[in-house]
């Protein structure tokens, strides 16, 4: 169980999350200084949040993403409920998410549950069990800006549930097997701004790998998956501003084509 510190720190972060607000900062005793501590206050920040969880997100999913960025693993957050659409065209609340940036990922609907065990869960395994949805991160955090900017660390990242903002997935895509993800290109605009920078190759993961990280991971913490929640497996594209009134269109090629609207 999470110390009081953890406990008092998830919570000043899920009532900074309900409001779309920041923090005023932790206090030193409050910093997690261990991954167990930043899944402590994780935990804690989700149980204060108190809404159905509709699946998890993982990023630093690359081995050289981790290297550019200074991440020694993989770093998850839940999605909650009331942060969760769904369709290739949505309208977002731009309330709900300030100073936010939006990204492109692939994620996974699992169409059975993970249930706990001793032994790993493998890529042969996860795959049929699992259909493919084009999504879209609303990506962020709840830390007090410095000189403009916020400076979070890997652990801060984690225990501020990765950054996690919303989520949007698009229809299911079946038949995904066949696609090189690590090639596949992905246009991604804001407002009519060039398109933004795909992660290629090595900066992107290959995602049933990056499925099966979390699923282990997760194991490992004992927290199952069930049937209908999702997984999203990292940045695809480099994350781009979004504003009140900001149209995102993530054209995903012959996977689908995003719409979301900011109102």
């Amino acid at each position: 169980m999470a110390n009081a510190q953890f406990l008092r720190a998830g919570q000043k972060l899920a009532e900074a999350w309900k409001v779309a607000g920041v923090i005023d900062g932790l206090l030193p005793t409050e910093t997690p200084q261990s991954r167990a501590d930043a899944y402590a206050i994780a935990d804690a920040m989700a149980d204060a949040v108190g809404e159905p969880v509709t699946g998890w997100k993982v990023g630093a999913t690359s081995a050289k993403m981790r290297e550019l960025d200074g991440h020694d693993d993989v770093i998850p957050g839940r999605m909650f409920s009331s942060t969760t659409w769904e369709g290739n065209d949505a309208t977002l609340p731009a309330a709900r998410f300030p100073h936010a940036r939006a990204e492109t990922e692939f994620a996974f609907r699992l169409k059975a549950d993970v249930s706990l065990r001793d032994a790993v869960w493998t890529v042969a395994e996860l795959a049929p069990i699992v259909v493919l949805h084009p999504a879209v991160e609303i990506i962020g955090n709840r830390y007090p800006k410095v000189d403009g900017a916020s400076a979070v660390g890997t652990l801060d990242t984690i225990a501020d549930n990765g950054g996690g903002i919303g989520f949007v997935f698009g229809e299911a895509v079946e038949d995904w097997q066949v696609i090189d993800f690590q090639q596949h290109e992905i246009r991604l605009t804001v407002d009519g701004r060039s398109p933004a920078k795909n992660f290629l190759g090595e900066l992107r993961c290959v995602p049933i790998e990056a499925l099966a990280d979390l699923v282990n991971h997760l194991q490992s913490r004992q927290i199952p998956l069930t049937a209908g929640q999702y997984v999203s497996t990292g940045a695809a594209t480099v994350p781009q501003p979004v504003t009140k009134g900001s149209r995102v269109v993530a054209d995903f090629g012959a996977l689908g084509c995003m719409q979301i609207h900011f109102v």
